[in-house]
């Protein structure tokens, strides 16, 4: 059986997730592939030159964003579905059909009087709620660079908010989700950074800078050989 080229795998066979995965499923699975592609995996050597896995991991990027919203996943069942690559959802069964009920006099029955919908709440901003915060500590994986810039994406918030909620250089925000690390401050100045933008997003501060902070020191203290 011949397998595939990595460009002709579909979103789901490329991060390896069946189609009906959860999105707690796609993240973690985003999370294993991504590293598998890390730039300097050693593994990767022989299989791809370095252009080959930008394209590779700029793709894996793709797929985990258009499978991490609804909207965009609908549409990109719908265009696999026009393709055949991916079955018609199983058909509801069909509705019981009778003769209608009446009440006493012979006339249907009024029907049923349903309180009012409440208005939606004024859009405006919020602080996270507690519960909130821990469904994204369970989502979340690993806090990477690109999982900050993610959960901020699904915030609603630019850089520019996170700037003016948190007072960090708008440079600084974009270098910690680029994992530019050499262009940041000194490490202490970084953790205060990551705490403060934990906190903008509604994460645990000290869990962010945790995880954050590990990759950083990996980066910028390679064990000698």
């Amino acid at each position: 059986m011949m397998m595939k080229r990595v460009e002709d795998l579909n979103f789901y066979e490329l991060l390896e997730v069946d189609p009906g995965a959860s999105s707690q499923e796609i993240h973690r699975a985003y999370e294993r592939i991504r590293k598998v592609y890390e730039p300097n995996s050693v593994a990767l050597y022989s299989l791809f030159t370095p252009d080959e896995t930008e394209t590779i991991r700029a793709r894996i990027e793709e797929a985990y964003r258009t499978l991490i919203y609804e909207d965009n996943r609908v549409r990109y069942d719908a265009m696999l579905r026009a393709q055949g690559a991916m079955p018609e959802p199983p058909a509801l069964p069909p509705q019981r059909t009778g003769p209608a009920r009446t009440g006493r006099t012979g006339a249907p029955p009024a029907p049923e009087r349903r309180p009012a919908a409440e208005p939606p709440p004024a859009s405006g901003p919020s602080t996270p709620k507690h519960d909130d915060i821990a469904s994204v500590s369970q989502l979340v994986g690993e806090f990477t660079g690109p999982a900050i810039r993610l959960l901020r994406e699904q915030r609603g918030k630019d850089l520019r908010a996170i700037a003016d909620i948190t007072r960090v250089g708008m440079r600084f925000l974009e270098y910690i989700e680029e994992e530019d690390y050499r262009k940041l401050p000194a490490r202490a100045y970084v953790r205060g950074f990551l705490q403060l933008y934990a906190k903008a997003l509604g994460c645990d501060p000290e869990r962010l800078a945790s995880d954050y902070l590990k990759r950083y020191d990996a980066a910028m203290n390679p064990p000698k050989k």
